[in-house]
């Protein structure tokens, strides 16, 4: 399976931020990664936010290049 480089040890589990971009919400979302494929030679994250909204939803299936590796997750 491969990942984009800086998300290369990224895992189901994981706490991750989605970008604001990706979002469309102005602001990023801590969320959980459920699953990780790869489809046409990208990787596509599926995950469930920590706190979920109105706006935002349960969660997503996003391109990797924005997902990041939380800081809590990182320490």
């Amino acid at each position: 399976m491969l990942h984009n480089q800086k998300n290369n040890d990224m895992k189901e589990g994981d706490l991750i931020l989605v970008s604001a971009e990706a979002t469309g919400l102005g602001k990023p979302m801590e969320a959980v990664i459920d699953k990780i494929e790869t489809f046409m030679r990208q990787t596509l994250v599926t995950v469930t936010y920590t706190q979920p909204d109105a706006l935002s939803g349960f969660g997503g299936c996003f391109v990797d290049s924005h997902i990041t590796l939380s800081k809590e997750k990182t320490k």
